[in-house]
């Protein structure tokens, strides 16, 4: 008898219930998908972070070292944001390395050290997706909370182009490389 017991509490364990949260599947699914690639792009430019982390060199060493160190720290916590998001929604957060780069919108430049130039240019960059996707969260899919989450992510993203954009004023800038990168 217990073992039917168990039968029936892993036939249980099985079904998947879905979120009746006032938004049908098909947004749901909608916005699953839009959290993933956002999902993605915020790894991507996390990886970029970190590895402009690891690899700064010169006199502004610690400055940079420790700015970089907090905005990555600061999109790990979006990272997991967004993915608990698209379980909230009934869906599934992307995880491997390869969705990530399928999914970006983002370019990737391996073999080069992230400067704080072509960061602050991603950042840039997903701010006008964040924009774009939370206009589409709340017009189209009328999911307001994901807008929400978006919106905060946007203005973190608005915060740390800030931070980039405030310390390399002061620099002097190759445009020709700044051009041809």
């Amino acid at each position: 008898m217990g073992n039917n017991h168990k039968n029936s509490l892993n036939a249980l364990q099985q079904i998947l219930i879905q979120p009746n949260i006032g938004l049908d599947i098909e947004v749901r699914q909608s916005v699953v998908s839009l959290l993933n690639i956002t999902l993605a792009d915020e790894v991507i430019l996390t990886t970029k972070t970190r590895n402009a982390h690891w690899n700064v060199r010169g006199l502004d060493f610690f400055e940079l070292h420790t700015l970089f160190e907090t905005q990555y720290q600061l999109m790990n916590n979006i990272c997991d944001e967004l993915a608990e998001r698209a379980r909230m929604m009934g869906g599934l957060a992307i995880g491997s390395l390869q969705e990530f780069l399928d999914k970006t919108r983002l370019k990737e430049q391996p073999g080069t050290v992230p400067d704080t130039l072509h960061l602050l240019a991603d950042h840039e960059t997903s701010i006008r997706f964040l924009r774009e996707d939370a206009r589409k969260c709340s017009e189209d899919n009328e999911d307001e909370g994901t807008f929400d989450l978006l919106i905060s992510i946007m203005r973190m993203h608005e915060k740390m182009a800030w931070m980039l954009r405030s310390f390399i004023e002061n620099e002097p800038i190759d445009l020709k490389k700044s051009i041809l990168s």
